[in-house]
């Protein structure tokens, strides 16, 4: 919907650079109307709606940078495991095509990859080094990194970054290939990534010089519209009063302590199967928040995946979803969404979208815009 053009678009850190979009590509025609309505391309519609498999090398004009995000479903804990090989994920290799066969001058000299924490992981870790070794064999080296959206926007969404560099580009930034065995475990590289890139010193991968991740400074409160107590979207006394039985007993004092407050404050709820340790088995409860953030955004596709939003103070407490508005806000957007589309419309291209200041970070971070030597050392990990 076209969250990645407004990174590109937007001022990052200071000698950082802004972008202008030439070529973009989607198969969704709702994501696509979405996305023409947020931006003023009356001249020119850099837009093409198809799949990524049918796009010809010809029609992509010379650019410095590519970006891809491509799906997730089957590299995330919701999809079956398909891996980079199949279903929709499987898209990964439309690039990969068009990047091999497009004609040298037109070639980048960055390339940004997103997608889930999963995919280093997917296969025992063979669809990550497959990846990297494609990119190596197009003339890239790769330095992954992990960003979550918390650093940037109340949601917890932690996402990998492959920052590839040309060969040729990373010799002007003076970008050695390094021995991952060599890489210290930081926030942008917990030490699961590096295990995994361990796994394969064969490979050509780069390591750059990262200031730490901006510290969280926002809450589920800085995002929340202020709804009056009478609208529609508040949920009836019936159904708030059957969220509240249905919350696992665990979470029961979090709630209890919220009402108690004498102050509003709120809560993201989810549905999940748990097992409640009475006997009975696993069963749908609620499960709330209790550090101020949302949940990682999804596409409304059932029951669970739509955030539940928890008010409570005062000795009162109201429940209803999260608004198109909100779960905007948590992906970065602050400029008002695009009128004419169902809430429904906006939360499926919302729950498929990337949080704008993770992904302007990781421009800066593929540029060399972020110099640590104006920030304290990066905070050792282990997870």
């Amino acid at each position: 919907m076209g969250l990645v053009r407004r990174a590109l678009e937007s001022l990052g850190a200071p000698g950082g650079r802004t972008w202008n979009t030439v070529f973009a590509n989607d198969i969704d025609e709702d994501k696509a109307a979405i996305y023409r309505a947020g931006f003023d391309d009356a001249l020119y519609d850099p837009l093409r709606v198809a799949d990524i498999n049918a796009i010809d090398p010809g029609d992509i004009p010379p650019a410095e940078l590519w970006t891809a995000s491509f799906p997730c479903t089957d590299l995330s804990l919701a999809g079956k495991g398909a891996g980079i090989h199949a279903g929709q994920s499987g898209a990964v290799w439309g690039v990969l095509k068009l990047l091999n066969t497009i004609s040298d001058d037109r070639k980048p000299d960055f390339i940004l990859f997103e997608n889930v924490m999963g995919l280093v992981s997917s296969h025992a870790g063979a669809d990550f080094r497959l990846l990297v070794a494609q990119l190596n064999s197009a003339g890239f080296g790769v330095d992954p990194i992990r960003i979550d959206a918390a650093h940037f926007t109340p949601q917890s969404r932690p996402r990998l970054f492959l920052l590839a560099t040309s060969h040729r580009r990373a010799d002007s930034m003076g970008l050695d290939p390094i021995d991952p065995r060599d890489i210290q475990p930081s926030d942008t590289r917990p030490t699961r990534l590096l295990e995994a890139m361990r796994a394969a010193p064969e490979l050509t991968w780069h390591h750059r010089a990262l200031p730490p991740l901006p510290p969280r400074r926002h809450t589920l409160r800085t995002i929340i519209e202020r709804l009056d107590p009478l609208d529609h979207r508040w949920w009836s006394a019936e159904r708030a009063a059957y969220f509240r039985n249905q919350i696992h007993t665990s979470h029961q004092p979090l709630a209890q302590r919220m009402i108690d407050d004498p102050t509003a404050t709120h809560a993201a709820a989810f549905r999940r199967m748990r097992d409640c340790g009475d006997g009975l088995g696993k069963r749908s409860v609620i499960e709330l928040r209790a550090d101020g953030l949302a949940g990682c955004l999804r596409t409304p596709k059932g029951g669970s995946a739509r955030q539940i939003l928890l008010e409570a103070g005062a000795g009162e407490y109201r429940v209803r979803h999260l608004t198109p508005l909100e779960c905007a806000r948590l992906q970065g957007v602050t400029d008002p969404l695009p009128e004419g589309f169902s809430d429904t419309r906006l939360l499926f291209a919302l729950g498929d979208a990337v949080c704008v200041g993770a992904v302007r970070w990781a421009l800066d971070a593929i540029t060399g815009a972020l110099n640590p030597a104006k920030t304290p050392a990066p905070t050792p990990a282990t997870a």
